[in-house]
């Protein structure tokens, strides 16, 4: 049996530090989950399909043969409403700004040349379902995975007498070690339900994964958590 959603708004977002390959990186600062975001726009970029045609000597159509579509990329937009230091630094590379407390606090960011765009990261998104009837008292989201994120730039901005947002554009790369993640965001089909991570890995070729879930939203909060080393 096949499962339908009619998906509304954005719940929640996480980002996971990756390594140069594409795979999670435990440590005290490796995740960061928040709902202070406006919006992500994901747009595929596709290579340019070859044509080959050829004329018979009578002008009539003797060849007409096109190449299938090949996806480069996704492009992602993201926008935030809410400005944290942490998550500019796992998306885009940027060095955080400390204060001078006995536990040093991020603070802000700079803008350097040297380390901007150089970050990757995974992005996960949970949408919300409209009108759906809970299922043990638990309601389903919308689950959207981008596992290996990279290139991301800071966009054009506006401080003015209005709400300021902050946007960056990145995209995703092949090649991912994801694997099932680290994270469990599903529940398995048995009876009782526990929580697991992806049934199956990412694989290389494989850009972004969507899966309607029941498993509960990840706890928001303000700059980055630990990611544990798996187990």
């Amino acid at each position: 049996m096949t499962q339908c959603a009619a998906l509304s708004r954005g719940r929640m977002m996480r980002l996971t530090r990756l390594d140069e390959c594409g795979a999670p990186v435990p440590g005290p600062t490796g995740s960061l989950v928040s709902k202070g975001f406006v919006q992500v726009v994901s747009t595929p970029v596709y290579q340019d399909q070859e044509d080959i045609t050829q004329t018979d000597a009578n002008g009539d159509t003797c060849i007409d043969d096109q190449s299938d579509p090949a996806l480069r990329w996704l492009t992602l937009q993201i926008d935030l409403c809410n400005i944290d230091p942490d998550a500019i630094n796992i998306i885009t590379g940027a060095p955080l700004v400390v204060n001078d407390a006995a536990t040093p606090e991020s603070i802000g960011f700079r803008w350097d040349a040297a380390t901007l765009g150089t970050a990757n990261f995974a992005l996960e998104i949970w949408s919300g379902i409209s009108g759906q009837a809970c299922t043990g008292g638990e309601p389903s989201f919308g689950y959207w995975l981008y596992p290996y994120v990279v290139q991301a730039q800071i966009n054009e901005y506006t401080v003015a007498n209005a709400a300021l947002t902050l946007s960056m554009t990145a995209r995703t790369s092949a090649g991912s070690l994801w694997d099932v993640g680290p994270y469990d965001i599903r529940r398995d089909a048995v009876t009782p339900a526990t929580l697991e991570p992806l049934a199956t890995a990412i694989s290389a070729t494989q850009h972004g994964h969507f899966e309607i879930t029941s498993a509960p939203l990840p706890t928001p909060g303000c700059g980055a958590v630990e990611l544990p080393e798996a187990a």
